[in-house]
């Protein structure tokens, strides 16, 4: 099922400059992928945007509400914080915040390749230490 929204319309056509856009359903809501990366979710005509350590703050500091995709599943949150009305109404601002949440969804990603390597590093130590010696 196809949702459309004419805030994620609008986020898409000021955050087109960060690269390749697109829009598809995610979470009964519509995600805002950058080359295939989840930058930001607009649910029931709100936005939320990535957001990590270098920019998280900014959110918090201003009450901002977390992206939970299923209310009652009360541990099940995302990496995406509610984006305040004034920053989306703000083209200039909202581009700013839109390539800071990119760099930190990038931050992310790179954070969880070096974890699932060193996952990979270990089960292969593991793996040598039960091998019987020959």
């Amino acid at each position: 099922m196809r949702i459309k929204s004419s805030l994620a319309s609008y986020v898409t056509e000021q955050l087109a400059f960060l690269g390749p856009i697109s829009n598809r359903s995610i979470f009964g809501a519509v995600g805002i992928f950058i080359e295939e990366r989840l930058l930001g979710i607009v649910a029931d005509e709100v936005l939320y945007l990535h957001t990590g350590p270098t920019n998280r703050e900014d959110y918090l500091s201003r009450g901002c509400r977390q992206f939970k995709p299923y209310p009652n599943a009360f541990d099940l949150t995302t990496d995406h914080h509610q984006v305040p009305a004034e920053i989306v109404t703000d083209p200039q601002i909202l581009k700013e915040w839109g390539e800071r949440a990119l760099h930190a969804a990038i931050e992310a990603a790179k954070a969880k390749q070096l974890a699932g390597i060193e996952r990979s590093r270990e089960a292969k130590r593991v793996k040598r230490k039960g091998k019987p010696e020959s």
